[in-house]
Formats: C-alpha cells, sequence, structure tokens
C-alpha cells in the first residue's frame, strides 16, 4: 500500500472555499499515475473542514487496467470512512465517471477526502489519471 498526493487543478492556493461560509463550493484535484496502483493504495484528495457538508463527488479516471478481465475498484470517502461516499466503483476498469452514492455526508473532523484501490487491477495501467471534484458548504454557510 502507497500514499499518493493529488495535485490541485486551477483556484486559489487553499481549496475554494474552506472556512470561508460562502455557499457551496468546489475542491478539484487530480493524480496522474507514475506507476501501476495496487490494491489499498490511497490517492489523497482535498482536506476538508471539520462542519462541511459534502453534497456530491464526481471521481473521473482513464482506463487503470489493462487486463483482458479488468478487476480494479475503487472507493471515495474521508479518511475515517474510507467507501463513504463512493463504493467499488468499476471506472477504472475501461475509464469514466462516477458520482457519490451517499450524500450528504458532514464530517465531524478536519479530513482529506481519498480515493482508495479497494480491488487491484488485473493489469495495472502504468500511465493516466484519477479526477476528484468534492462540492461541498464550508461550516457557518
Amino acid at each position: 500500500m502507497a500514499t499518493f498526493k493529488a495535485t490541485r487543478v486551477g483556484g486559489p492556493a487553499v481549496p475554494a472555499g474552506i472556512g470561508d461560509g460562502q455557499g457551496l463550493k468546489a475542491a478539484v484535484v487530480e493524480y496522474s499515475l507514475g506507476a501501476a496502483l495496487g490494491l489499498n493504495d490511497v490517492i489523497e484528495g482535498p482536506t476538508l473542514q471539520r462542519g462541511s457538508v459534502i453534497v456530491d463527488v464526481i471521481l473521473s479516471a482513464t482506463d487503470l487496467d489493462t487486463g483482458g478481465s479488468p478487476a480494479i475498484t475503487l472507493d471515495v470517502g474521508p479518511a475515517s470512512d474510507p467507501d463513504g461516499l463512493i463504493d467499488g466503483s468499476t471506472i477504472g476498469q475501461a475509464g469514466g465517471v462516477d458520482r457519490a452514492d451517499t450524500v450528504p455526508v458532514t464530517l465531524t473532523a478536519n479530513e482529506s477526502i481519498n480515493v482508495t484501490v479497494s480491488a487491484a487491477p488485473a493489469t495495472g495501467a502504468t500511465t493516466g489519471t484519477v479526477s476528484l471534484t468534492v462540492m461541498f458548504l464550508p461550516p457557518n454557510s
């Protein structure tokens, strides 16, 4: 298992809206593969403030599993509940987009929103991208 840090895509140095109490915000991060992903690898996404309410999540990925019978699945959630937002997404098997299974979710601590490899790829792609958009209401909105 390895942990990889996704990079912010556009916007200010601090993810949009954290702590400003100004309505719906979006934090967008992207990770470019440098090697194949493996079981339990974590792509660390944006860290949101305690009290933030996550209202939607969009996960997109290129084909991350080039095997004849692709097997990779991805989970998305805060560090305390790794599959709490998206559980067992198969989009990495051919590329695609997936949305949150369960929202809204209110964070009870400052937490990063992560993508976790919950089933290993049959044959992991060594190039590609994983993108995560987290739409949330910051505390005091």
